[in-house]
């Protein structure tokens, strides 16, 4: 009997110390920890992200011509959405192709891609605008009007003022499963079929097509 009180107490005197390390050590036995209070809120605390507003420039158009110099682009700036009117600073990394005027508007000035720069309260946003001569006229001189499947050819296309920029030109095809066409106006056969090949100006909204045949 004494014997088995003996041990009673010696296991009692154990879970004791055990507790008492526990609760000392925060819940914890060497490198074990056994309890996890308040370790989730430290953790979202200490791993939350602080989200910075964001300043974006946007202009209107994407390209102006150096041949209207009335030409302009009106431009807005906004801060996660929020447009801002006031106290913004504008600024042009080459004032020789554009510029912004006292109206805050993109004006133009000579041929060529400019940055346009908006400050305001410590924080900045870019965009581009390219200034461009414009195409007046554009007709296709391909003489060839069948391509061989697998094989290429390049679009002929004169414009006019013989200086227009062809920045602002699209190709496309009418199908792709017949003949293809790239950004410079090659077209490669793919299989046998009539295909139409048209090249669209964005400045002016002109287009112009022809009709190919692709053959074995």
């Amino acid at each position: 009997m004494k014997k088995g009180l003996s041990i009673s107490i010696i296991l009692f005197l154990i879970v004791l110390a055990l507790a008492t390390v526990i609760v000392l050590n925060k819940g914890h036995i060497g490198t074990y920890s056994l309890v996890n209070v308040g370790s989730e809120n430290k953790s979202n605390s200490d791993t939350q992200e602080v989200i910075k507003p964001k300043l974006t420039l946007e202009i209107e158009k994407d390209y102006l011509s150096s041949k209207d110099k009335k030409d302009y682009s009106e431009m807005m700036v906004s801060i996660d959405g929020e447009i801002v009117t006031d106290g913004v600073e504008f600024s042009s990394s080459n004032e020789k192709i554009a510029k912004v005027n006292n109206n805050d508007e993109v004006v133009p000035v000579g041929d060529g891609k400019a940055t346009i720069t908006a400050k305001y309260d410590g924080m900045e946003a870019t965009d581009d605008i390219r200034v461009i001569t414009p195409i007046k006229t554009m007709t296709f001189t391909t003489t060839n009007s069948t391509v061989r499947i697998g094989k290429d050819l390049q679009m002929k296309l004169k414009v006019t003022p013989n200086d227009a920029s062809m920045d602002t030109l699209t190709y496309t095809s009418s199908d792709e499963e017949i003949a293809t066409v790239n950004a410079n106006g090659i077209v490669t056969g793919i299989s046998a079929g009539k295909v139409t090949i048209t090249v669209h100006d964005s400045y002016t909204d002109a287009e112009k097509s022809v009709n190919l045949t692709i053959r074995k």
